[in-house]
């Protein structure tokens, strides 16, 4: 079954986007591609985001760094050539970041809000898409970031969809990877178990859609 999120618009337009690093601040043509064995996705946070980009420039001079950030709140390049807010299918940006602390002592913690079908699906078009920017061009670099401070939930979830858009893409041995660390969410953790078993991101889709239904949609927060 064909969903209005599977029929959306990327929740980037990578093209223009390379094009316009490239025109910007891109790689020269003489430009040497990562070292071997280098990887070239990075996950972060607003407490890692700048060391991460700086270490990234410091092992690759030459890389051309994008900054794909899951929350519209932090869009301050860090020192990235080009910064891309991830929208959800529907054109909303992406705000997934710790609920507001209580402005009173004493006031119960906000519980963090359940990943809609359209996060679902959105997270899905953000890891094709961090694909897309890797395979494009060799001295690519990508940094994804959360509003958590080490990206430990929604920047995690994103690396482990694109590193399995990438095994599914059959071109694993064109990009060297990181070594994945779980998402810390449980829902994260059981989507990607679903995922697992896919052979294709169609049937990705398919997977999210029938655990939202199955497991989230009647939770709340």
């Amino acid at each position: 079954m064909t969903t209005d999120a599977q029929d959306a618009q990327d929740p980037f337009d990578v093209d223009a986007a390379t094009e316009a690093d490239r025109q910007n601040a891109g790689h020269p043509s003489e430009a040497t591609p990562a070292p071997k064995g280098v990887p070239r996705l990075h996950v972060a946070g607003t407490s890692t985001v700048c060391r991460e980009i700086e270490a990234v420039r410091a092992q690759h001079p030459e890389a051309g760094v994008f900054l794909v950030t899951l929350s519209w709140r932090h869009n301050y390049n860090c020192g990235a050539d080009q910064v891309i807010v991830a929208n959800e299918p529907r054109g909303a940006a992406f705000d997934l970041r710790p609920p507001p602390k209580p402005k009173r002592k004493g006031e119960p913690k906000e519980q963090p809000s359940t990943l809609s079908i359209d996060e679902l699906h959105g997270l899905i078009n953000v890891g094709e898409e961090i694909v897309h920017l890797l395979l494009d061009d060799e001295r690519t670099h990508v940094v994804v970031m959360d509003g958590y401070p080490q990206g430990q939930i929604y920047a995690r979830f994103a690396a482990c969809l694109a590193g399995r858009c990438l095994k599914l893409r059959r071109a694993s041995r064109h990009v060297t990877m990181p070594r994945m660390t779980a998402p810390a969410d449980a829902i994260c953790k059981a989507a990607l178990a679903r995922f697992k078993k896919c052979r294709s991101v169609e049937k990705m889709r398919a997977a999210a859609e029938a655990y939202y239904h199955e497991e989230l949609a009647d939770r709340f927060p």
